[in-house]
């Protein structure tokens, strides 16, 4: 069984890759990036590194060429990465690969009013119908976001405002969803299987803020606002149209309680419990410290 790992210096997977490689041997992981020169680590434990390129689907055949089983993690450019899926999933099929295991979202559904969610669901039609064997990885809120984006800056400021009013989310650390996804790809038996994973437990921003305090010692207020008065705030600050909708449908999609959702698949999967949001704050303590500096 040969693993194909694609998007393979961005961080979910480097890591996933580090996790597969105490399962696999180096012989049978294919690592495909844009940037071959930032995988050099793997290439001297004897991975298999390729070049390939989502917007060059001849790229892609080529480095997807002798794999039995892809990672296919979901890009980042709202709109244009459903064209980037399809050139991945009809270079799979076209190499050979059997068994896609793809990273969607824990807020996939049509009812979700996220703009992130079209993107997911459009790519899950195209896999659905390629013919291959898939797993979706419904990967949930990454506790990163909020830990090292969202909370230095509320910090320095002494306060956090959002929309997302007391909805919660179940943060999920991306390690955890490599260990997961490692797991997947070196294992039989998750051929049609869907799962959603998520951090250990469903915490809203005013506990978040809470959190931070008490991390770092400094205080900090949470205020929750309408969808309204949120995006003028974004766009007084300079914030894109693209990104700034991104940001205001994610508190209105919390609020509709798409993300909240709890799960023991990390558990179940790896054998060790998903880390609590704090275990990562206190790593990131100095950031979150010294936010204002």
């Amino acid at each position: 069984m040969r693993i194909v790992i694609a998007s393979a210096s961005g961080h979910l997977a480097r890591a996933t890759t580090k996790y597969v490689l105490e399962k696999a041997s180096p012989d049978d992981v294919i690592l495909v990036s844009r940037n071959v020169d930032a995988l050099a680590e793997f290439a001297r434990q004897g991975v298999s590194v390729r070049y390939g390129d989502y917007d060059r689907p001849e790229s892609l055949l080529a480095a997807f060429e002798g794999g039995d089983r892809l990672y296919l993690i979901s890009l980042h450019d709202l709109g244009h990465r459903v064209t980037q899926h399809r050139n991945a999933i009809d270079a799979a099929v076209a190499a050979g690969v059997r068994h896609i295991v793809y990273t969607s979202y824990i807020m996939v559904d049509p009812a979700c009013p996220s703009t992130v969610v079209p993107d997911h669901l459009r790519t899950h039609e195209l896999l659905d119908a390629s013919g291959l064997d898939i797993t979706y990885l419904r990967n949930g809120l990454y506790a990163e976001t909020p830990v090292t984006q969202i909370l230095p800056p509320a910090v320095a400021r002494g306060v956090l405002v959002d929309n997302t009013g007391h909805a919660r989310g179940a943060f999920v650390h991306r390690d955890d969803c490599a260990a997961v996804a490692a797991e997947v790809l070196t294992s039989s038996g998750h051929e049609g299987r869907t799962y959603d994973v998520t951090g250990p437990e469903a915490l809203g921003f005013a506990d978040l803020t809470a959190l931070a305090a008490k991390v770092t010692g400094r205080p900090v207020a949470y205020q929750s606002v309408d969808d309204e008065t949120f995006d003028a705030q974004l766009r007084a600050a300079g914030v894109p149209d693209d990104v700034r909708g991104m940001i205001v449908s994610f508190g209105t999609s919390l609020r509709a309680g798409f993300g909240e959702r709890v799960t023991d698949t990390v558990q179940r999967l790896t054998g060790r419990p998903a880390r609590s949001i704090i275990d990562l704050m206190e790593q990131h303590r100095a950031l979150l410290a010294g936010a204002s500096a």
